[in-house]
C-alpha cells in the first residue's frame, strides 16, 4: 500500500471509529419512556445504550418494579434467551429492546398479580463477544467487540491498529460460520475506506478476519 492510499486509508479509520462509541445523553423522549419509578441512576444507566439495541445471551440485566421491591431481579440471560423472574419465573428477552423486554415483564404480571406494574429493566453489563484479526495490522490477535453497536470490518481493522504499509486490503478475507457450515467472504475494503463502495460489511462474532501481504 503506497503512502496516499495508507493516508486515505487511515482516515476512513478515524472517521468510522468516531461512531463507534458516541456520547449518549439522555433526551426528554427517553424520560418519557421510562416508569415512573425509575430512579436517576437507572435512567442514566438506561439512557447509556442504544434505544435499538437487541438484548443478547450473557448480557447482565437489571429488573425493578415500582413499589415492589421483593420483585427486583437481575442476573445474565440464559442460553435459552430467558432471566428469571420473582412469580412470573423464566421470561424470553433475548432480541428485544429493553423498552420491550420490560413491556413484556410487565404484562406477565399484570396478567396474573399486578393491576399497573410498573418495570424498569436495563443492560448493566453486555456479554463478551470477540472476532480475531490476523496478517497485516498493527495489532493481529484476538479482539473485544462492544457488543452494543454493530461495527464495519473499517472499525474493526481501527481496533486492531489499522494495516501495516504492504497490508492488501482489496482482498480481505473474512471466515465465518453460518447455520453450521463455514464460508469465507472476500471483501474490497479499499474501496469502503475511499467510498466508492457504499455497502459496508460488518462484523459479526466469533468471524476471523485475514488481511493479505501485497506483493509488488
Amino acid at each position: 500500500m503506497n503512502s496516499y492510499k495508507h493516508l486515505t486509508f487511515m482516515a476512513g479509520i478515524c472517521l468510522e471509529l468516531c461512531c463507534i462509541w458516541p456520547g449518549s445523553t439522555l433526551n426528554a423522549q427517553d424520560v418519557s419512556a421510562m416508569p415512573s419509578g425509575a430512579t436517576s441512576a437507572e435512567a442514566f444507566q438506561k439512557s447509556m445504550v442504544p434505544s435499538d439495541y437487541q438484548i443478547r445471551t450473557g448480557d447482565m440485566i437489571q429488573v425493578s418494579v415500582f413499589n415492589e421491591p421483593e420483585l427486583t431481579a437481575g442476573g445474565r440471560v440464559r442460553k435459552d434467551g430467558t432471566i428469571q423472574c420473582p412469580l412470573i419465573g423464566s421470561i424470553k428477552i433475548q432480541g428485544l429492546s429493553q423498552t420491550a423486554a420490560a413491556r413484556v415483564i410487565a404484562d406477565a404480571y399484570r396478567k396474573d398479580y399486578l393491576v399497573h406494574p410498573e418495570v424498569n429493566l436495563f443492560v448493566s453489563q453486555f456479554s463478551v463477544q470477540r472476532i480475531t484479526i490476523l496478517g497485516q495490522v498493527q495489532r493481529p490477535g484476538a479482539h473485544d467487540l462492544p457488543s452494543e453497536k454493530d461495527l464495519t470490518i473499517l472499525q474493526v481493522l481501527g481496533l486492531a491498529g489499522g494495516p501495516t504499509r504492504i497490508a492488501n486490503l482489496k482482498r480481505v478475507l473474512v471466515k465465518r460460520v453460518v447455520d453450521g457450515t463455514e464460508k469465507i467472504f472476500k471483501v474490497d475494503v479499499n474501496s469502503m475506506a475511499s467510498g466508492s463502495q457504499t455497502m459496508m460489511f460488518y462484523v459479526r462474532e466469533d468471524d476471523v478476519i485475514t488481511v493479505p501481504e501485497s506483493f509488488f
